[in-house]
């Protein structure tokens, strides 16, 4: 469970986007269709991560919209079904820009999803990019997993 972080915090998440919990768990899909049916995070989320586990569903897949892979796009991703005002977790494995989690969020919302929380398990920063090399150096403390995110 701590691989996604999610041991006591999840309520957390939940609080902070106003529901009691979250009924479904999916996962940001893949900017290719191919690739997404050999992604390593749906059999993750869906199987391995028990407390995920019973709650996962494939909610998402990449539309045939043209959105290059690092942008925003309302079209990006279609959902597989419509959803009755269900919280929704939202899991993706990295975070570079957002677009894609954004996308997905949309996606969910436009099908019905009450709110949607979103996870992410990576984070992918290029130190020479801008002034991350300053904040990297101004983070506060280490990285621990039993400070919340949200209230740490």
């Amino acid at each position: 469970m701590a691989l996604l972080g999610l041991e006591g915090h999840e309520d957390c998440l939940a609080e902070a986007a106003g529901v009691a919990d979250f009924e479904i768990v999916t996962t940001v899909p893949s900017s290719s269709r191919e690739r997404d049916a050999q992604h390593p995070l749906p059999r993750m989320v869906g199987g391995t991560v028990k407390p995920t586990a019973d709650r996962f569903e494939r909610l998402l897949e990449r539309s045939s919209a043209a959105v290059a892979d690092h942008e925003y796009g309302e079209e990006k991703f279609e959902a597989r079904r419509e959803l009755d005002s269900e919280p929704v977790l939202l899991i993706d494995d990295t975070w570079t820009r957002g677009a894609n989690a954004q996308s997905a969020s949309t996606a969910l919302k436009a099908a019905g999803a009450e709110a949607v929380g979103v996870l992410v398990i990576g984070r992918h920063i290029h130190e020479d990019f801008g002034d991350n090399k300053a904040r990297l150096r101004a983070l506060p403390r280490p990285f621990d997993w039993e400070t919340c995110w949200l209230h740490g």
